[in-house]
């Protein structure tokens, strides 16, 4: 599970910023709450933002680090690395992005980072905490060519510096020659889900999969439909020239009476709406199955509110996820500001500084220009529309909210 994530010069991030997934101690829905080892986890995070205020960053930068760490050992020797620094000031353009992350894997907490540029990894670390200890242990350091290894606790990278090209990352070189620590942390890197809800491109196929070979999901997958009321009965996937996906629907006589089901092609029939929940579903459920991270930048979109509270519960329920998943998205729907949904530090807000970069701070944790903390007794949404924690567009000549 996530702990936290840091970003540092990538994209609209100028300065260092960190999305945290440790619950604070404030008592709103503890229920939801998940406990491990003595860390309490966030099942779910929201961040609002204004258009261009960086809020899809966020998810862009989780996922590029995954991205790099999971194709690092393909890298040929002159290939460039995916390098997006800020560009908005001429020192961070050519300063290195760094991205660090810290997780529960198996039985031990781990803190990993690096920092690159276009041609070469400059720094990067491991470090890791067992269960039932309290002191971080060193794994290893690197700085550009200079390693620190432990011989006690991470013995299976020594000797492996001098098979570490500059654009690889050290971590997936000792993973390539099997190390046990190393493996483990890239498992836990694999089991990022990552989409966007304005795109169907990258998980509609992996829900094709679910639905026609029955994979583990497809059962809940289609008790979802149900229990959210699409207007269909069941789902039917159909191998023809390619995978084309059926929703069987119910034929009523003049008395109300079903007389027989009758089958429509989905991607004609079907509402937005509708057909966004059905491709959605297989990363949702392969999510909380099997205890990944999703990450779905617009997931409000095209759906009804209703529809994007019933996913948020999902994941808030502990009766449904069993696994430990974690869903992290933003949103534009104020509807979900609320402490019935969500509590302070799940949500989170990003804005723009004088700088126009990017900065990245929780409800629970801001406070106002009197210097009052939120209540969990406030009005989130209302508050947030009329502008109380920024992170909302300024039209000229247009009133928003309350006066």
């Amino acid at each position: 599970m996530l702990i936290d994530f840091t970003v540092e010069n990538y994209r609209s991030f100028r300065e260092q910023v960190s999305l945290r997934m440790e619950a604070t101690s404030i008592k709103e829905l503890r229920e939801s709450v998940i406990t491990k080892d003595d860390h309490k986890l966030l099942p779910v995070a929201v961040i609002y933002g204004a258009n261009s205020s960086g809020k899809s960053n966020v998810l862009k930068a989780m996922a590029e680090m995954g991205h790099l760490v999971m194709t690092s050992s393909k890298m040929n020797p002159d290939e460039s690395l995916h390098y997006e620094p800020f560009m908005l000031d001429t020192d961070s353009r050519n300063k290195p992005t760094s991205f660090e992350v810290q997780f529960l894997a198996g039985q031990a907490k781990y803190r990993y980072g690096f920092s690159y540029d276009k041609q070469h990894i400059i720094s990067e670390y491991l470090f890791v905490v067992p269960f039932g200890k309290h002191t971080e242990k060193q794994l290893f350091i690197r700085a550009e060519d200079e390693y620190e290894i432990s011989d006690k606790d991470f013995s299976e990278g020594i000797g492996l510096e001098s098979k570490t090209l500059d654009n690889r990352l050290f971590l997936t070189v000792a993973a390539q020659f099997n190390g046990k620590i190393s493996l483990q942390v890239m498992r836990w890197f694999s089991r990022f889900n990552a989409i966007n809800g304005l795109e169907r491109t990258g998980y509609e196929g992996m829900t094709l999969r679910m639905l026609t070979e029955h994979l583990k999901g497809s059962k809940e997958a289609l008790q979802f439909f149900r229990d959210t009321q699409l207007g269909f009965k069941d789902i039917k996937v159909k191998q023809d020239l390619a995978p084309e996906t059926y929703t069987i629907h119910n034929v009523q006589n003049d008395e109300g009476k079903v007389v027989k089901e009758e089958e429509f092609l989905e991607s004609i029939m079907e509402s937005e709406g509708s057909k966004k929940m059905i491709e959605i579903s297989g990363p949702i459920f392969d999510s909380l199955l099997n205890g990944k991270i999703l990450m779905i930048d617009e997931l409000d979109a095209k759906l009804h509110p209703i529809l994007t509270r019933h996913i948020v519960h999902l994941f808030t329920s502990p009766e449904v996820n069993k696994k430990g998943a974690q869903l992290i998205f933003n949103t534009h729907d104020t509807n979900l500001l609320n402490v019935r949904y969500f509590r302070r530090d799940q949500i989170w807000f990003t804005e723009k500084d004088k700088h126009d970069s990017t900065d990245l701070y929780s409800l629970v944790e801001f406070v106002d220009n009197d210097g009052r903390k939120v209540r969990n007794d406030s009005s989130f949404e209302k508050d947030y529309i009329n502008g109380r924690y920024g992170a909302i567009p300024f039209l000229g000549g247009l009133s928003y909210g309350e006066k």
